[in-house]
Order: C-alpha cells, then structure tokens, then sequence
C-alpha cells in the first residue's frame, strides 16, 4: 500500500512541476525560467524537483515527450489502410489537440534552446508510424515507406511550425485543410 501512495505523490509532484513550468511560459521566456521559478510556483521545495529532473532541459524534455506521445497516439487510433489517401481527419485532431496547448508550443517552438523539438517531431512521429498496427501489410512492403513518412512528417511539422513562427496565416484547422490538398495531390 505505501509503494501506491508514494507512486501517487510522484505524479503528483510530476504534474505540479510541469503545470508550473506551463504556467510561467505564458509570462516570461523559456530561456528565463529557472528551477527557484518553478518550485516556488508550484509551491513545492527544490529537492522534490530535482527528485523527478536533474535540471530544466530534463523538465523540457520529458514536456515535449509527452506532447510527442498524445501527437502519435492520434496516428495510432487511426485506422486508415492507407494513411496518404484521408488524411483530413488526423489533420484536424492534431490541429484541435495543438489549439488546446497553443501557449505550450509556441513557447517549446520558439526557445532558442530547444528547436532540437521542432527538429525531434519528425524522427518521432516517423518511428511512431513505421511500428504502427494501423498500417497496412501491402504498405510495409513499399520500400521508400520509411522515406515517405519521413517526407511527410518533415513537412507537417515544418507547416505547423510555420504557422507558429507567424509565417502562415489562418487558423491551425486551416494548416489542416493544406496538408490535406498537398497530400492528396
């Protein structure tokens, strides 16, 4: 019983940690956000921090990790036979789940010391899809696969980020709608 209590508390102190990280990006840069910041926003002392991440890259990481995770889990749910064919709908769940966590990305997106996120989402997601159960046997066999959700992962996540940075205009269901044309022709 004290093993469940103690797994409790560290999603918990996990949760309060990575909440307040969220909370002071809607107020100041990453780059600005020290560890004093977090603990004290989240009412928590500093060996309960450094008790889950050695430091705020650690913190980053495991944020973005997470977000990565909920992104890829879209394409696992997914029961498309052939993935290139409809993409509209992934297209609009990614853009709705993105709208959720817009302050989130825009402030990972825009850090100068983490655009290795922008740079990790298409590895990932490429990874995610190639061991995916939703894939179909006649498209495993293709052997530019793997070249093709690398292609089209790059460039999902270079338009994402593209309207992110201000580059594109419109809402994310729009950025949606345009991967869909440039996907399907």
């Amino acid at each position: 019983m004290p093993q469940r209590a103690e797994y409790r508390n560290s999603i918990r102190s996990k949760t309060l940690i990575k909440n307040s990280l969220i909370e002071l990006l809607k107020t100041k840069p990453l780059e600005k956000v020290t560890v004093t910041d977090i603990v004290n926003n989240a009412d928590i002392n500093r060996g309960t921090f450094y008790a889950h991440y050695t430091d705020i890259c650690e913190l980053i990481h495991a944020v973005e990790d997470e977000i990565v995770d909920t992104l890829c889990s879209f394409t696992h749910e997914w029961n498309e036979t052939e993935p290139f064919q409809n993409p509209l709908p992934l297209f609009l769940r990614i853009s709705d789940y993105l709208t959720q966590k817009q302050d989130l990305i825009f402030a990972l997106m825009n850090a100068n010391n983490t655009s290795s996120f922008v740079f990790r989402l298409p590895d990932l997601l490429t990874e995610h899809l190639l061991a995916s159960d939703s894939v179909s046997k006649p498209l495993l066999r293709d052997p530019l696969l793997e070249a093709r959700f690398r292609f089209y992962a790059g460039g999902v996540v270079s338009l994402y980020a593209a309207w992110f940075q201000g580059s594109l205009e419109g809402t994310l269901d729009d950025v949606a709608y345009m991967l869909e044309k440039i996907i399907i022709n």
